[in-house]
């Protein structure tokens, strides 16, 4: 059984456009994918550590432990009601 579903000959080539399929105006699979869905992961999780490292030099804007406690509260309630649910 072939892992590649589709009946396009070079769809399983980076290039961006198909030769001889779909009229010749399509992406391949392997660029989309590429292209459309690891290069945006990346990119995220690349700005969002240097957020995440600006931060942390930062002191906290709230400094409550009863802000705290409500969190923690309410996460559990949440926990608790959702694997009760699925049960």
């Amino acid at each position: 059984m072939e892992s590649n579903t589709s009946k396009c000959l070079n769809d399983d080539s980076f290039g961006p456009t198909v030769a001889g399929c779909r009229d010749e105006f399509d992406f391949t699979i392997v660029f989309e994918q590429s292209f459309f869905s690891i290069a945006p992961s990346v990119i995220f999780v690349f700005l969002a550590a240097i957020r995440i490292f600006s931060l942390r030099r930062k002191s906290p804007v709230l400094k409550a432990h009863n802000f705290r406690a409500v969190k923690l509260v309410s996460y559990h309630f949440t926990a608790i009601v959702s694997f009760t649910k699925w049960s």
